[in-house]
């Protein structure tokens, strides 16, 4: 099959340029001499868990439990459910699982969080589970402050209640993605990971293991590998990559594995093609960068911002002179490709500019 044979909107994955893309980030891990535990809410994708963990990722990063539970079907092992799990619902189903994943942690970033899972836990039996502590490097948005006394009680408490194993720290700096070049970038990965490393001292300081040390972004990714003291790295966008990772250095135009093929329906005026992709395929995020432009993608390679987006409708601004025409087909980069895969049921891979299949996003619209 070829391109011409998909209907759009329809998300476009670059089989070679994923290969590669996953290659590369495990031999940055394994060069450094840490983990690699990627974050699977880029993909949601069975096909490119699969691929991550055969390249020799240790296991996989989720963000919420509904993910945990796709992936576990799935045959995973091994899994950190990256958010805080509160509530009866959410527990026992967190109980259900650990019975059948060999190998699952959680994060928390209180103690009453910390309790509560311990009790369901006890009170199921034959349970552990491990533990992280989140620490807030500077996002604030979820986490406690680096080697602070909170953070030390809280590893403590983990560390004395049943049926729960403290594991280490682990923080998203996604404060480093308002860096305004490569120096300020490394700058803000150094100072995350120095905090990261503080705190893990402070831990064992006060008698508790803190074996991991773990670090998530893609855009710090090559800087954090190399830090001494950290442990594991939890790139997720690395997979498809966006705009906003080329912006940051973290890839490179050959990197884009993941496009949103779009077809113009309309030309209303002489600098607009209005495309068939609009805030419901492309989302209504900017580009994650300091001071981000005010578009919604662009076109590959040639640059062109989707300057409006509607839910059903984008409109691309056109230079002088450009030749476009009802019916042409464009692929459009998008600014962040993490919720954009959410939308879609399927990605449609391509391999030398054919169809060769397609693999369903297992894990979209898991938000519980």
């Amino acid at each position: 099959m070829t391109l011409d044979a998909l209907d759009t909107p329809a998300l476009v994955v670059d089989l070679e340029a994923l290969r590669a893309n996953v290659v590369a980030m495990a031999a940055t891990a394994d060069a450094a001499g840490v983990a690699l535990r990627p974050h699977a809410k880029t993909h949601k994708s069975l096909h490119v868990a699969r691929l991550q963990l055969d390249a020799g990722a240790v296991g996989l990063t989720v963000a919420k439990l509904g993910e945990a539970e796709v992936f576990a079907d799935g045959g995973v092992e091994d899994l950190l459910i990256a958010y805080p799990l509160v509530g009866s619902l959410k527990l026992a189903r967190l109980v259900a699982l650990a019975r059948r994943v060999p190998r699952l942690s959680v994060a928390v970033d209180a103690i009453a969080t910390a309790e509560a899972i311990s009790a369901a836990v006890a009170a199921a039996g034959g349970i552990e589970l491990g533990v992280r502590a989140e620490v807030d490097t500077g996002m604030h948005r979820l986490g406690l402050a680096p080697a602070s006394d909170e953070l030390v009680a809280l590893a403590q408490a983990v560390d004395r209640l049943p049926g729960l194993r403290f594991d280490g720290v682990m923080t998203h700096e996604g404060q480093a993605y308002q860096a305004r070049d490569e120096a300020e970038l490394a700058a803000a990965a150094a100072t995350a990971c120095d905090a990261m490393v503080r705190s893990a001292e402070a831990i064992r300081a006060a008698g508790v293991d803190c074996a991991v040390v773990s670090m998530g972004s893609t855009a710090t990714a090559r800087f954090a590998a190399g830090h001494p003291g950290v442990t594991e790295i939890r790139p997720g966008t690395y997979v498809f990559n966006d705009r906003s990772q080329l912006a940051h250095g973290s890839a490179t135009v050959a990197g884009l594995a993941a496009t949103v093929l779009a077809t113009v329906v309309s030309r209303p005026s002489a600098g607009i093609a209005c495309i068939d992709a609009g805030a419901k395929a492309l989302t209504s995020d900017r580009m994650i960068v300091r001071d981000a432009a005010p578009d919604y993608g662009a076109v590959a390679e040639r640059g062109w911002p989707v300057v409006r987006a509607s839910e059903e409708h984008g409109l691309v601004a056109l230079p002088e002179g450009a030749v476009v025409a009802v019916g042409d087909r464009l692929a459009i980069v998008p600014n962040h490709i993490c919720p954009v895969v959410n939308l879609f049921d399927a990605v449609a891979v391509v391999e030398r500019g054919r169809v060769v299949d397609h693999w369903p996003v297992a894990a979209r619209g898991r938000m519980t």
